[in-house]
């Protein structure tokens, strides 16, 4: 028997399998940067909607829902997203939002795949 054979498929192997690993890595890098972006954005978001909407300690329904509209139209950290979900509510004194989002321009211009992250904003009365 000959041990004679070319080394190249093993090294063509170990390349695929550091190539695949690596783009692992940026891929699950890219999906923590994008939830950490769209989880900001739903923290400036009800936080804005709820100190603007605040009446005597108690936001009011319909002007949170108004002043989340116009922060989801208006702030730049939105533009990057896609919002496919915006649900803004309120009990008692605190103001919950769910964002659901794709972040764009992840990796190579793809968008991720669909994020949803929750925030809540509480107001306090001072005496």
């Amino acid at each position: 028997m000959s041990d004679r054979g070319s080394v190249a498929p093993l090294i063509a192997g170990y390349l695929a399998l550091i190539l695949l690993a690596a783009f692992g890595a940026v891929a699950v890098g890219a999906g923590i940067i994008a939830g950490h972006r769209i989880q900001g954005v739903a923290d400036f978001a009800v936080l804005y909607s709820h100190d603007r909407s605040v009446v005597a300690g108690i936001p009011d329904s319909s002007s949170l829902k108004l002043q989340l509209q116009d922060f989801l139209g208006r702030a730049s950290s939105v533009q990057s997203l896609e919002i496919v979900v915006a649900e803004i509510a309120v009990v008692d004194e605190v103001s919950q939002l769910r964002l659901c989002a794709r972040y764009r321009e992840v990796l190579f211009g793809l968008d991720s795949y669909l994020i949803c992250k929750n925030s809540r904003a509480k107001s306090y009365l001072v005496p």
